[in-house]
């Protein structure tokens, strides 16, 4: 089974043609992406987005990986985002008082859709569900892929929308650790206490690995207590060879591996 987010939503497409064999025949939709790790959980494979180059890290998917040990991640899947502005059929430009979309999604275009004269939006769990909506509500337009506007029957009256190039990266996501790949996710928390995070991406250094990104979070546990989502050139296995792993273990307090990833194009 594979758990997804819902059916139209933004990059669905491209990663159904990825994944190849039966998972495309047993696609389950979701509407939140908490949804989806609930669904892994249980023995799923997952898609979920992980960042967006206009508008960073999405947020409930570091928390989630950072919550459940027990999901790690396979592969990931770089997208191309298009997104439009559609409306009911019968709907008037003029007429709109509010624009449905995910809350990313209108960040994404916001400064576009300001132009326009467009500036009460309604924040929602998807953009599927924004096109949903807007398919209902007369006075309103949604936020959403091409795709979207085409299931919900809604006419386009502004196309390309996104503020710049826009591209989300997902991940596969499932129960199974790999421990083989391009590129490998760690999740870790340091002591509150100067020279902590240094100790840490020091070991990098030394053993010369590049470091593709590090974002922190709030471990919603303790005030003002951070864990750190952290990826790196290279797979775990080289890692554990090398003693990297061991050396990351010993400067954290708790350190999460999340497995190493391969790269999958979308055809």
């Amino acid at each position: 089974m594979f758990d997804g987010v819902s059916k139209g939503a933004l990059g669905v497409v491209p990663v159904e043609n990825t994944l190849e064999g039966p998972v495309n025949e047993t696609l389950v939709s979701k509407s939140s992406i908490s949804e989806i790790f609930d669904g892994v959980s249980k023995g799923a494979l997952g898609v979920v987005p992980v960042e967006n180059t206009l508008e960073g890290p999405v947020n409930e998917t570091l928390d989630n990986l950072y919550a459940r040990d027990e999901i790690y991640v396979n592969r990931r899947i770089d997208i191309k985002i298009d997104l439009v502005l559609a409306a009911s059929p019968d709907a008037k430009k003029e007429s709109i008082e509010r624009v449905y979309s995910h809350n990313h999604a209108i960040h994404e275009a916001k400064r576009t859709l300001s132009r326009l004269g467009f500036v009460n939006f309604v924040p929602v769990a998807s953009t599927s569900k924004a096109a949903q909506l807007a398919s209902e509500d007369i006075k309103s337009a949604a936020v959403c892929s091409r795709l979207a506007a085409q299931i919900y029957g809604l006419k386009i009256l502004h196309d390309s929308i996104q503020d710049g190039l826009n591209i989300t990266r997902f991940l596969v996501i499932s129960k199974e650790l790999s421990e083989n790949g391009e590129r490998t996710i760690l999740l870790f928390t340091v002591p509150d206490k100067p020279g902590s995070l240094y100790k840490v991406l020091e070991k990098f250094y030394l053993h010369n690995i590049n470091l593709s990104m590090i974002y922190s979070r709030p471990t919603r546990k303790i005030p003002w207590n951070y864990y750190f989502y952290l990826e790196y050139e290279g797979d775990m296995m080289s890692s554990k060879h090398s003693g990297l792993l061991n050396e990351l273990r010993q400067a954290t307090q708790e350190l999460k591996p999340k497995g190493s990833y391969t790269f999958l194009n979308p055809t």
